[in-house]
This record gives C-alpha cells, structure tokens and sequence, in this order.
C-alpha cells in the first residue's frame, strides 16, 4: 500500500509493508517538518511575487511557523499560499520596504504593511480560498478595540501635539466626540462641543497654579464656600450669610443692590465714612422712625436756581435758595410741601446788593410771618406743621 499525506502538513503516512528499511529516514523527515510547523522560523528574501509552497514530504518554506520578510522589491508584492487545500498559520514581520499580500484563492487576500507584524490564517478553501489577517498589531489596525480593561502596566500613554483637534494626537469622548481633550504647540485644552454642560464633580474641587500645582487658586466645597485666592492668599469666600471680601474691594464704577445702584461719586463720598454694622443695617431697607429720620438726614439740601422774579417756594425738603433782585422787587412765597421732615430748614439769601427790595412772605395759614422790604437773609425751621422764623439779617 503507497504512503499518504496529511492534509496540512504534507507528512508522509507509510502504507503497510512499504519503505523497509527506510523508516528511519521518512520518520526523520516528519519529525523536521513537525519541528518546523511548530517551531521555525525562516528569512525569505523578496525580490517580487513569489509563492509560499508547502511539499508532501518534503522540508519546504511553508512549513515555517514563523516568516521574516526581507529583501528590496521595487513595489508592493504578493505570496501566494499553496497548494490552495491546505489550512495554514503564519506569523509574519514585513521588513521589505513594501506592502506585502498574502493569496490562496479567489475568497480573499491578506496584506501586511511594511515595517508591521501580523498573524495570516489560509483557509485551505481551494479556489476560493480565503486568506485573513488576524494580528494584534495596532498600528496596522485601522479599528482595533479592546476585549477588557487596559491595563498600562506602569506606562504612559503619550499623545504629541495636535495640528488640528479631533484629527490626531486628540483624547476624544462622548458618540459624537463632544468632549476633547489635548494640547496644541501653545496651550492645552479641554473642550466640550455637544449639548448639556461640561460638570466637574468632587466632595473640594481646586484649581492649583503652576506646573508643579505649588499655589491655590480657587477651591469649591461640597455644600460649603468657593474661595478665590490671589498669589496664594483667600480675597474672596461666600457662605451661608453671602460673601466676605479680605482686603479693598474697588469699584470702577458704580454697584447694585437689589434695585438700588451706588454710582462711583457716591461710594467715593462714602470713602472714609466709619459706618457701624448697625448704622448700616438701618440704611438697608428697614422702615422705622429711625429710617425715616436717617433718610431725611441723609437727603442734604436743595441748591434750586438762582430766582430772578416773585415766585411762591413750596419746599419738600431743605432748600438753600438765592434770590436776584436786580431786575426789580421779588417776593418769595414759601409753603409746606409733602416731603418735609422735622428739622428741615429754608434759607432765603438776596445775593445783589442793588436798592430792589426782597420780600419774604407766608401763606397766610399761621406758617409764619412777612418781612419788611430790606429783608437780606432770612432762615426757617419746619417744626411738623409749620415754618418758624428764627432769624434775619438786615442790610
């Protein structure tokens, strides 16, 4: 009976009664092929296509585990597996220069890029053979994806600068890669180009300056303060009664309160008022006597313009009123305005020194009294109900 082979392998199946005497010589040889099939690892120079044979029998380059290719093929080349029934398993280092394909039949071809390792799998299909790369090189992986966690190892992973975000060099997050991180040749970035918010969740959040993180620069509590620091130092903190500021708070212009503004000019007049925290407590919105009085205080006096002919003054708060008698005689009418508070004052001032008199007059209400024609200054005192004359001066 004549020797078969193996399907893959081409070892030789002595038939019963052959080969006497010989049996040494055909077990030495399966033993090599076997040894090659498991173990070996060959260098075949490429200069262009070529195939990869396996012979029945015979020591030959398809037995090899293992395929280092070398050599300097002008272009991409290809190696064609055969014979084209037998199953077959390559590692393979491309070092050619050029891409290399590994063929068996029509089903398809396998490639390995230059410089690349890969794992080829024949499927011995024959005509339509199928030829697979099943490596696990990642840099000839255009898709290659992890099967559970990495694990680094105790390595970096390293990304270079970015020419453009997204397109390389880029850690990208979400479906859509809303959320980006990476560094370009000036700065680094963390983006988040999709809907919603970008969240940083913690029980303290800070933000640290400086390379090696050495200062603080601002830190978010978990139900507690946000403090901003300046060179280090705590300038501003909120808590649950609202903000504290550590050193001069300046404003360039004014500052609102509720529906209230403080214009620039009047916090510069408040510039070096000592003000205690109750003083202030009345100013903000209490509604007493004291407010009422404090308000009225805090009103100062009206500077109206210079009056030049007989004209009736109702005052709603304390007036310093000039009067210009120079055209002619001018009586001024004064009355009670709403307004008024206890203490509030009118003062009548004839600023010309001409020979037209000046009249001072009340309506006639008991408010007060009329002076004569050379009246110069005169001054009243609003007492709740009324004016009351206290003084003139006379020219």
């Amino acid at each position: 009976m004549a020797s078969t082979y193996t399907g893959n392998g081409g070892l030789e199946l002595i038939g019963v009664g052959e080969q006497a005497g010989t049996w040494g010589t055909t077990t030495n040889t399966n033993l090599s092929i076997i040894d090659r099939v498991t173990n070996g690892v060959t260098t075949i120079s490429v200069s262009g296509d070529a195939n990869l044979t396996t012979t029945d029998g015979t020591l030959s380059p398809g037995h090899h585990k293992v395929l280092l290719l070398t050599g300097t093929p002008g272009a991409g080349f290809t190696l064609t597996i055969t014979p084209n029934t037998q199953q077959k398993f390559f590692f393979v280092k491309n070092s050619t220069g050029q891409t290399a394909t590994f063929s068996q039949g029509s089903g398809g071809n396998a490639t390995v890029a230059n410089g690349a390792s890969a794992v080829i799998s024949a499927d011995g299909g024959g005509g339509s053979a199928i030829c697979t790369n099943i490596g696990t090189d990642v840099l000839s992986d255009a898709s290659p994806q992890l099967g559970g966690n990495l694990d680094v190892n105790g390595k970096n992973i390293n990304f270079g600068d970015t020419a453009t975000a997204g397109s390389d060099d880029t850690l990208q997050f979400g479906a859509s890669q809303d959320l980006k991180i990476y560094h370009d040749s000036n700065h680094s970035y963390i983006v988040d180009s999709g809907t919603g918010n970008l969240k940083i969740a913690g029980s303290q959040v800070d933000i640290l300056g400086g390379a090696d993180g050495g200062e603080t620069m601002a830190t978010f509590t978990d139900e507690g303060a946000v403090t901003l620091f300046h060179d280090n130092s705590a300038k501003i903190a909120t808590s649950a009664s609202g903000v504290s500021v550590t050193g001069t708070m300046t404003a360039s212009s004014g500052i609102t309160v509720g529906s209230a503004e403080v214009s620039e000019a009047e916090l510069e007049i408040l510039d070096g008022a000592t003000l205690s925290t109750t003083e202030l407590n009345y100013v903000d919105g209490v509604t007493s006597a004291i407010q009422t009085q404090l308000d009225a205080k805090a009103k100062g006096f009206l500077t109206p313009d210079t009056i030049t002919s007989s004209t009736t003054l109702t005052a709603t708060q304390s007036n310093y009123q000039r009067v210009d008698c120079s055209s002619g005689n001018v009586t001024v009418t004064i009355a009670v305005g709403t307004g008024l508070s206890i203490g509030d004052y009118v003062v009548i001032d004839k600023i010309d020194t001409g020979s037209n008199t000046l009249t001072v007059a009340y309506p006639a209400n008991s408010q007060g009294i009329s002076l004569g024609n050379s009246c110069d200054l005169a001054v009243a005192f609003y007492n709740g109900t009324h004016f009351s004359f206290t003084e003139t001066i006379k020219s």
